[in-house]
């Protein structure tokens, strides 16, 4: 009787660990793990460890570590993609829009520095992520950007050059809003106030909005 439920009790399923971690705050702490390890270094096991999960949770609930990484993207980007995108609808002159989109991207580029990381590393290399990424967000955006830019330029409000230049001076600068750790160095102090990280954030915005526009 004893070896029966002894044997009875050896073929019962393990339970699932449970997750006391949101849906967010997992697509949270891989958005984190994917800035600082990149997607390479972001091994399956790394990922689960970091969420306190089994190293199954990824494939069990994503499918792959591939459906994880869009899922990370799609929650991390949709409520500043929307935002940037409302400005180009938004009833104001053409110049305005070009301000407000350049200080929005940048007050949106400091207050997310993960995702300027990740958008940084995946730009450097031939990938379906970076096809996912300029698909849904950085494509419609500066399809935008490319027709306001042409009517600025019609105007002779901002000099004709090439998307790929005008990309380069937009998101220049919003990737070294990201680089944190550099900027502390220039800097000699820890860290910024909310406030002092906003108006320095503007400032820099001033200064691309005044070298592009005539």
């Amino acid at each position: 009787m004893e070896e029966k439920r002894s044997i009875r009790h050896s073929q019962r399923q393990p339970r699932q660990k449970q997750i006391d971690l949101t849906d967010a705050e997992i697509l949270d702490r891989g958005l984190e793990a994917f800035a600082e390890l990149s997607y390479s270094g972001a091994s399956v096991r790394e990922l689960a460890k970091r969420m306190a999960v089994s190293h199954n949770f990824i494939n069990d609930r994503f499918g792959s570590k591939a459906n994880f990484w869009r899922a990370v993207m799609d929650n991390a980007i949709a409520e500043p993609y929307g935002e940037m995108m409302a400005i180009f609808g938004s009833d104001t002159d053409d110049v305005e829009k070009f301000t407000s989109f350049v200080k929005v991207f940048y007050r949106l580029s400091t207050n997310r520095p993960y995702i300027n990381r990740i958008i940084s590393d995946e730009s450097a290399m031939d990938s379906d992520r970076l096809d996912y990424l300029y698909s849904n967000y950085t494509g419609p955006i500066l399809t935008e950007i490319k027709i306001l830019a042409q009517r600025l330029t019609h105007a002779g409000r901002i000099p004709e050059i090439s998307m790929d230049v005008l990309y380069s001076a937009l998101t220049g600068p919003a990737i070294i809003l990201s680089q944190q750790q550099m900027g502390r160095r220039i800097r000699g102090i820890e860290d910024l106030s909310p406030t002092e990280w906003e108006r320095t954030t503007d400032t820099l915005a001033d200064v691309v909005i005044r070298g592009l526009l005539i």
